[in-house]
Formats: structure tokens, C-alpha cells, sequence
């Protein structure tokens, strides 16, 4: 009986050695498949990473140009500012300086007594010399350096615009 018990635990103890050998193995082969899935969860945490941090400094990279375009507009946009005020500034003086010589050729036209600048201011200027003058006027102007009449293809053989601003019997009088 004694190796009859001695078989049987030996036994019972071979085959708790191959029931864990096979359980340990078991758990061996899970614990390698969840390392494997582990690393290859690594890799794609690491690639989006790497996207993440190239997408970053993209975005940052045009960002500071972006801000630097905006300093450029701010600093455009002050000196445009600046210019247009220094542009309504001299349109001010002049229109004050035309008023002032108008105001000097109204005194002389008014208080003279010398006929002959009498006789001349009263005579009216011919329709021709006002549409010459007027069409030269329009001409000066830098946004009409497009229009036909300012420009011409083959020459100045056009008609000149019968104008309305100053009339045939118009005295010259201010």
C-alpha cells in the first residue's frame, strides 16, 4: 500500500507539475500577446505624437508669419494714416492759398480804374478756350489718364466736350 500511496502522490504531484507547466505556459503566451499589443499600442501613441509635434510647428511656424504680416499691415497702416493726413493738410493749404488769390484778384478786379483792365475783364472768353481749358483740367486729373480724349491713339483730331462751366458770355470777373 505504502507504494501504492507513494505512486499516487508521485503521480498526483506530475501531473499538478504538467497542469501548472501548462497553465504557466498559457499565461506565459497571454502575457506575451498583451506585451505585443502594448508596443504596438506604443508605436501609434508615438507616430501620432510625431504628427501632433509636426502639426504644431507648422501652426507656429505660419502663426509667426502671420504676425509678422500683421505687424507689417499695422506698420502700412500708419504710414498710409500719416500720408493722408499729410495729403489733407496740403489740400487745405492750397484750397486756402487758391481762396487767398482769389480774394487778391477779386480786390484788384474790383478797385481798379485803369480801363484797359476793365475793358479786358469784361470781355467774355470764347466757347473754344473754355472747352480747351476745361478738357486740360479734366486731363491733369491722374484718374482720367485712361480716358480717350486724354490720351490720344492717333492724335487730337476728336471733338473737345462742349462744357457748361464756363459760358460763352461769361465775363472773366471773379
Amino acid at each position: 500500500m505504502f507504494n501504492t500511496l507513494q505512486n499516487k502522490i508521485i503521480a498526483l504531484v506530475v501531473g499538478l507539475l504538467i497542469v501548472s507547466s501548462v497553465i504557466f505556459v498559457a499565461v506565459f503566451k497571454v502575457n506575451q500577446g498583451q506585451i505585443a499589443l502594448l508596443k504596438s499600442e506604443l508605436a501609434r501613441t508615438e507616430q501620432s505624437r510625431e504628427n501632433l509635434q509636426r502639426d504644431l510647428t507648422s501652426i507656429t511656424e505660419q502663426l509667426e508669419v502671420a504676425e509678422l504680416e500683421k505687424i507689417n499691415l499695422r506698420d502700412s497702416a500708419v504710414l498710409l494714416a500719416k500720408t493722408f493726413s499729410a495729403r489733407e493738410q496740403h489740400r487745405a493749404a492750397i484750397k486756402n492759398d487758391f481762396a487767398e488769390s482769389n480774394k487778391a484778384l477779386k480786390k484788384i478786379f474790383d478797385e481798379t480804374t485803369d480801363e484797359k483792365t476793365i475793358s479786358w475783364s469784361n470781355t467774355p472768353i470764347p466757347v473754344d478756350i473754355n472747352r480747351v481749358l476745361e478738357q486740360s483740367a479734366k486731363c491733369a486729373n491722374s484718374h482720367r489718364n485712361k480716358d480717350s480724349l486724354c490720351v490720344p491713339a492717333k492724335g487730337t483730331d476728336k471733338p473737345m466736350l462742349s462744357t457748361g462751366l464756363l459760358q460763352h458770355n461769361e465775363s472773366r470777373a471773379f
